[in-house]
């Protein structure tokens, strides 16, 4: 039976890295292919080798839950849809500090940044963020 948390971004991707491992690929052809670090194809490796693609696949995806229901992610990937001025922004560009700011504004919790882009990631939409940090 499938997990809500399989079809995250970041567990396909691991998955697809484990396949292509298994399938004969070298840890720097998967990185390369999937943007990963090499350290991290590595270690997904030696988990493959130990336990299989199962054992890849019950890694967590880390932290405590998140304090935001569907209704509020779903806010979130409508406002990343539309322009950043709509929430007082100079500018339609939104940022990963520009997010943060809308979160804790809106939702009254302050995530990381690292956890800002794994919520749009995670909606899809990681590729909304601009690489600028305002």
């Amino acid at each position: 039976m499938a997990h809500e948390t399989d079809e995250l971004p970041t567990v396909v991707r691991r998955m697809k890295a484990g396949r292509m491992l298994v399938a004969g690929a070298t840890v720097k052809e998967v990185a390369d292919a999937l943007r990963m670090s090499p350290v991290t194809v590595r270690r997904y490796q030696l988990i493959v080798q130990a336990g299989g693609l199962d054992a890849l696949k019950l890694i967590g995806v880390g932290g405590r839950a998140s304090a935001l229901d569907r209704e509020a992610l779903d806010w979130i990937a409508q406002a990343l849809q539309g322009s950043a001025r709509v929430h007082g922004f100079d500018s339609d560009a939104w940022t990963n500090s520009r997010l943060r700011e809308v979160i804790e504004a809106r939702f009254g919790v302050r995530y990381s940044r690292v956890y800002i882009w794994q919520i749009a990631t995670n909606l899809g939409l990681g590729h909304c963020l601009a690489k600028s940090t305002r």
